[in-house]
């Protein structure tokens, strides 16, 4: 009777190990969206529901994000924000004094934070923060121009907005958020402590439904925004 060599236990453990090792390191990576979207970028559409591209009236001179590690926003995207929050109708009203009260001319940004959990997701929540240029006009001065009632009238006012869709194209370098049924909206100021409190200036229901685009840029915000100057 034939006798069979047994391939030892300790072997064969060993073989499944190394297999196992070489699969996964053939499985692609796959970057995780909160790495995706991190880095600099221009708006190049915003379109409305009825596909119109409402883009170029919100440049002054370019609007664009820095998004960091730490999930902090520092962008020219006040005209864009205040285009989301109070719709076309009310944004054209302030259009021609939105320059003089951001003054992206002189380098001065606007602050803000996204969210976005772990892996690939295709949601995300961003915050903006719109804050007057002190000295000259205010954001109150806007806040008035939109008729907002005196007890709302605030230097800073933060605009979140939550379930914000979010893809981008296959080679990573266009970037597209998606502003729907799906999100909802939030707008807070902050006490002498800093704690949020809401702020019901404006309907948070009225926000504009929109699709932005934004293209990938090679260098940092203060340059892209020099450059279109």
């Amino acid at each position: 009777m034939k006798k069979f060599n047994l391939i030892p236990v300790k072997a064969l453990i060993a073989c499944f190990i190394f297999v196992a090792i070489f699969i996964s390191s053939c499985e692609e990576y796959v970057t995780p969206t909160k790495s995706s979207m991190e880095g600099v970028w221009t708006v190049t559409h915003v379109y409305d529901e009825a596909s119109v591209d409402h883009a170029s009236k919100l440049n002054f001179p370019i609007t664009a994000f820095s998004l960091s590690s730490d999930n902090t926003v520092v962008s020219t995207s006040a005209p864009l924000t205040m285009f989301i929050v109070y719709g076309d109708n009310k944004y054209t009203q302030i259009a021609s004094d939105v320059d003089q009260v951001f003054n992206y001319a002189g380098l001065d940004f606007n602050g803000g934070e996204f969210f976005v959990e772990d892996g690939v997701v295709d949601r995300f929540t961003l915050e903006m923060k719109l804050q007057g240029l002190p000295g000259q006009h205010t954001l109150d001065y806007l806040l008035e121009l939109l008729q907002i009632p005196a007890q709302w009238l605030d230097v800073v006012v933060y605009h979140k907005f939550i379930n914000v869709g979010v893809n981008f194209s296959e080679d990573y370098k266009s970037m597209t958020w998606t502003f729907d049924d799906q999100t909802t909206a939030l707008y807070n100021t902050k006490d002498g402590q800093g704690n949020y409190i809401l702020w019901n200036g404006w309907p948070v229901a009225n926000f504009t439904h929109c699709t932005v685009v934004l293209e990938k840029q090679a260098g940092d915000l203060t340059q892209v925004v020099t450059d279109a100057l």
